[in-house]
């Protein structure tokens, strides 16, 4: 229950500033703050945005991005972390996956290292995880919506059925 609880207020946290957000926009439009010519403006705004939806993730959830980060990533260095934890942050925005980290992390057959005697259980996150996390937090996204990831020439599957969007490291990424 107290999960439940604490879940919601999460979420009813990270829906406030959204729409705080949202607000902020509507604010710079009516203001004249904001067009469609000022780019610099608009990417402000989704910086603004992309720090509210990771300023509304809880300390367990942080746990578990810097976790997978460091199971899957141990390595590739802090861009290969991040990238890591963008795929798993735009899977929760995405319909076509859980709506939350730990389940997007924890579903069935998606990170081979929560398995039951996966790498995931035994690391423990680096200085690297952290500061990838960190760049997350300050708005750093270049993964272009990647949902998908997977050791460079080792999926077929994803091969054949997502489209390639480029390699960091050792790793692969697919939308």
């Amino acid at each position: 229950m107290i999960f439940l609880v604490t879940q919601f207020t999460v979420v009813a946290k990270a829906d406030r500033q959204k729409r705080d957000c949202a607000e902020t926009y509507k604010i710079m439009q009516e203001s004249h703050l904001y067009s469609d010519s000022n780019k610099s403006t608009e990417m402000l705004i989704e910086k603004i945005e992309e720090k509210a939806k990771v300023a509304g993730i809880s300390k367990d959830e942080k746990q578990i991005l810097l976790r997978i980060a460091m199971a899957e990533a141990e390595g590739e260095g802090v861009y290969g972390k991040a990238y890591v934890i963008r795929v798993v942050l735009n899977r929760v925005q995405s319909e076509e996956f859980p709506d939350t980290i730990k389940k997007v992390v924890f579903q069935k057959n998606q990170f081979s290292p929560v398995r039951d005697n996966g790498r995931y259980w035994d690391v423990e996150p680096d200085a690297e995880c952290y500061e990838a996390y960190n760049m997350i937090e300050n708005g750093w996204d270049e993964s272009a919506g990647a949902l998908y990831f997977s050791r460079t020439g080792s999926s077929p599957w994803m091969q054949e059925n997502t489209t390639f969007l480029y390699e960091v490291g050792n790793h692969s990424f697919y939308r």
